[in-house]
């Protein structure tokens, strides 16, 4: 039975999402010249590494916890973002209704 490869692709929003590009564009804004722009470079690629080591080491992570281990990680990870979601939501709020922060 082949695997679905259709979940890969939501992974890379989170790596190299909105937030990091902003991130990236701003600091290569403050830090104009030549050398700062390569030391960006240098950090960037650093951290591609980075996650491609720790990617690798997803599959056996995987098998060692078994099915039910990443049925486990799975939804305590989702219960995390919605959280994570909850609180974002609120300081939203907050700001746009300014009364219901009490």
């Amino acid at each position: 039975m082949r695997e679905s490869i259709a979940v890969v692709p939501l992974a890379i929003p989170m790596v190299a999402g909105p937030g990091t590009m902003a991130t990236v564009l701003v600091a290569a804004q403050q830090h104009s010249t030549m050398l700062n722009k390569v030391e960006i470079s240098v950090v960037i690629l650093g951290f591609a590494v980075l996650c491609g080591v720790l990617f690798s080491f997803a599959a056996p992570v995987a098998k060692k916890l078994g099915a039910s281990g990443m049925g486990v990680i799975t939804r305590v990870m989702g219960l995390i973002l919605a959280a994570i979601a909850i609180g974002m939501l609120a300081e939203g709020l907050k700001v746009l209704l300014p009364g219901l922060a009490g």
